[in-house]
């Protein structure tokens, strides 16, 4: 089982480097740049646990580059929301509403359950779990406002959104599982969290290598009439100067 687990290791890893290749190949990553800092920062100290793994497969390691994923993936779906709704003024104004909403409630959630001295027995135990709850209500608050205005989304945002919100709550829920019963009599349900989360990266490797088309979104029909007349005004004035003249 552990041998498994550690092949299934090394294969995500590799998932991880061609996910970050096509996003530096596709230049995907000059319209999710932190998304692709949010893999890099995964896939960076994967690579060192794996190679030098007495130096760096420590819980003080684990609980650093936790606590910089948890900030890169809050600030993916604030990248996300607002290079996707700043066209529309009305959502975002919503979307702002929703998005401070959430992190004041995840920010206040945090700080309760917050001992005074901070270890890795109580980050694991108290504040991750609540920090990933955060954020996966923050990705369902960005899709729900997407599907109830109707916004049209890049393909890039779409697919990463659809695939990951599903695995986050997952994730949790095998967390959860795995924190009540224990890694000896839940290992079918961390066995089912590992397989997820290679799905999602093989899912991101075809994601992140695909040549994305921006969507075309249609002018409102009052600014396409107020550009038809503004073109259509000089002619009109000379018309009606030469018909004056006659």
């Amino acid at each position: 089982m552990i041998r498994a687990q550690l092949l299934i290791g090394y294969f995500g890893t590799g998932l991880l480097g061609a996910v970050l290749l096509g996003l530096i190949v596709r230049r995907h990553y000059r319209r999710a740049l932190f998304f692709t800092l949010y893999v890099v920062s995964v896939f960076v100290p994967a690579v060192l646990m794996r190679l030098w793994p007495e130096r760096f497969f420590t819980p003080e390691f684990w609980q650093a580059k936790e606590i910089v994923i948890d900030v890169l993936r809050f600030a993916f779906a604030l990248e996300l929301a607002l290079r996707t709704f700043r066209s529309f003024p009305t959502a975002l104004r919503t979307l702002r509403l929703a998005l401070l909403f959430v992190l004041i409630v995840t920010l206040g959630i945090v700080v309760s359950v917050t001992p005074a001295h901070l270890d890795y027995v109580s980050f694991v135990g108290q504040i991750h779990p609540r920090i990933l709850s955060g954020s996966i209500w923050l990705f369902t608050a960005i899709a729900a406002l997407i599907l109830w205005y109707r916004v049209p989304v890049h393909p890039l945002y779409k697919r990463v959104i659809l695939s990951y919100v599903p695995f986050l709550l997952f994730s949790s829920v095998a967390n959860h599982a795995l924190g009540s019963i224990g890694f000896v009599r839940g290992w079918a349900m961390n066995a089912a969290d590992q397989f997820a989360y290679v799905l999602l990266l093989v899912y991101w490797t075809f994601v992140a290598w695909s040549r994305a088309v921006v969507p075309v979104t249609p002018a409102p029909l009052g600014s396409a009439l107020d550009r038809i007349v503004a073109e259509a005004e000089p002619g009109a004035r000379d018309t009606i100067s030469s018909s004056s003249s006659r």
